[in-house]
């Protein structure tokens, strides 16, 4: 299957619907809002597919969360609605494959642009009553989905959760994502839950955003052997822009990091484990802000910058594309239903 033509962003882990219900804006204008990411925006940094949140936070009651994220849905149905020609859901690999290809269209500054591919990721799934509703989720297009964020729920416990690993329910809803061949993203789960995972899962997983934490020794990040295996099976690890990720200790307040410091995690996952196993998982507008990302990135444009930094330390061409979008592309390529 061919890449797109060119030098192109793949993003695996946007938060684009919960911000823009959070603050009532719209992904085109956002108004007096500070945002990192417009549909423009994400035009001009040359993005072609998003993996794109259904995340809803925690503090709700169960029923409140429901009707959110069921809203959040809603809205990227509106946007795949009111924008077809520039957004696309991508739920197989004949719509990757017309992705590539699909002719370039109107953007918001009147240039030509591509379409950029919606990829749906659910960010945990403990409002699933039972794993067999994950196949419900799976036909109204989610095709990437982690089985918790950062506490316990009823399938296992998230990175700053010390109450064990998978339940017996989440050990059947694994084999729920093995039917339906959906993806699993291991960010958000504890070391507990990923070692079960790596010794047991069977269909394609990745993280879409984490770090080294050889580097920086938040939990959220991956222990060497972890980034590792993830390679092992051919999976991705999606860079991550927020501080307390990238250097400890980091409180708010404390100045920005230095954009080196993102250089030295993926480079430490490239040289660890292999350059195609590293990508960009930015999670921009989940609670990222100018404040707590690294010196110069202030939206989604300025991704660039990763770009150029790594070219400053002797990425050739072809490294560099395969950072900024071949390596997802081709992750998805090869775990995506036919």
């Amino acid at each position: 299957m061919p890449l797109p033509a060119g030098s192109f962003l793949v993003d695996a882990h946007q938060d684009l619907a919960m911000h823009c219900q959070m603050y009532g804006r719209d992904l085109v204008d956002p108004g007096d809002v500070s945002c990192m990411i417009t549909l423009g925006w994400l035009q001009k940094a040359g993005t072609r597919l998003i993996c794109a949140t259904l995340f809803v936070e925690h503090e709700h009651p169960r029923e409140q969360r429901l009707h959110l994220l069921n809203e959040q849905y809603g809205i990227y149905r509106d946007w795949l609605m009111l924008y077809p020609e520039e957004l696309r859901l991508v739920t197989n690999r004949r719509e990757l494959a017309e992705l590539a290809t699909a002719p370039a269209v109107q953007g918001r500054d009147g240039g030509l642009v591509a379409p950029i591919g919606i990829v749906l990721l659910m960010e945990g799934l403990d409002l699933l009553e039972s794993p067999a509703e994950l196949a419900l989720w799976h036909a109204r297009g989610l095709r990437m989905a982690g089985l918790t964020w950062n506490g316990r729920n009823r399938y296992a416990s998230g990175t700053f959760s010390d109450q064990g690993g998978l339940s017996q329910a989440g050990r059947q809803l694994l084999s729920e994502f093995e039917q339906l061949g959906m993806i699993l993203d291991l960010a958000h789960l504890n070391d507990r839950g990923i070692t079960e995972v790596l010794g047991n899962f069977r269909a394609p997983l990745c993280s879409t955003h984490a770090n080294a934490r050889a580097l920086a020794g938040s939990e959220r990040n991956l222990q060497d052997w972890q980034i590792r295996e993830i390679a092992a099976r051919r999976g991705v690890i999606g860079h991550v822009l927020l501080a307390p990720f990238l250097i400890q200790p980091w409180n708010t307040g404390d100045p920005q990091p230095a954009l080196g410091y993102s250089l030295d995690h993926i480079e430490y996952v490239a040289q660890l484990a292999g350059p195609e196993c590293i990508g960009i998982g930015s999670d921009l507008d989940g609670g990222l802000t100018v404040e707590n990302t690294p010196a110069g990135i202030n939206d989604v444009r300025d991704l660039r910058l990763l770009r150029e930094g790594l070219a400053a330390r002797g990425w050739d061409a072809a490294r560099l594309d395969a950072f900024y979008g071949g390596n997802w592309w081709n992750f998805l390529e090869r775990s995506l239903p036919h």
